[in-house]
């Protein structure tokens, strides 16, 4: 069964720190979590990641309106440490026979989520060691990724990406049977 997701990560070029994990399976099971442990200083004082991902996330607004100083709501249900994430995404996985991952642009999304468990050799058994790339399948059919739907809203919020890819693969889908 195919799991479609998204990742939202802080990437200096050496590490990715994972901010948050959507996940939808063909079932219509989803999973979010929000990481408790990324480095919000750093996200600060990334332009694109605060116009585009902080402002989907579980903030506590200053109440004075000052900017940079806002921060993530811990107490907030989706907001989990890497550790809990890692057990929560990992039994998503496992809930699902055969599991095959699938997200939009996926290598830096495989690697953030592969990293919930530290290095490539301690993904846990049953885990994809990849995930397939919905823009490679666009290609394979003749399509580039404008052909794809577009995104109405949420963009940048991981499930709902992941909501957005698996109306991609559906679209896909139907391409792929001729209709």
């Amino acid at each position: 069964m195919r799991i479609f997701y998204d990742t939202e990560f802080l990437d200096d070029g050496k590490t990715i720190d994972l901010i948050s994990i959507g996940m939808v399976d063909e079932d219509g099971r989803e999973l979010y979590a929000v990481s408790s442990e990324f480095d919000q200083a750093a996200v600060r004082r990334h332009g694109w990641l605060m116009a585009n991902v902080w402002p989907s996330l579980p903030i506590l607004r200053n109440p004075r309106g000052q900017r940079g100083v806002d921060r993530l709501d811990v107490t907030d249900p989706v907001v989990h440490p890497r550790a809990q994430i890692a057990r929560m995404v990992q039994q998503f996985i496992l809930g699902v026979p055969d599991p095959q991952l699938w997200a939009f642009y996926s290598a830096y999304d495989h690697v953030a989520l592969a990293q919930l468990w530290g290095p490539m050799s301690n993904l846990p058994a049953g885990i994809p060691m990849q995930t397939d790339d919905l823009v490679t399948e666009a290609k394979r059919l003749g399509l580039t990724p404008a052909d794809l739907p577009q995104q109405e809203a949420g963009h940048h919020n991981a499930i709902a990406d992941a909501r957005h890819n698996r109306d991609m693969a559906r679209h896909l889908d139907r391409i792929a049977r001729g209709y």
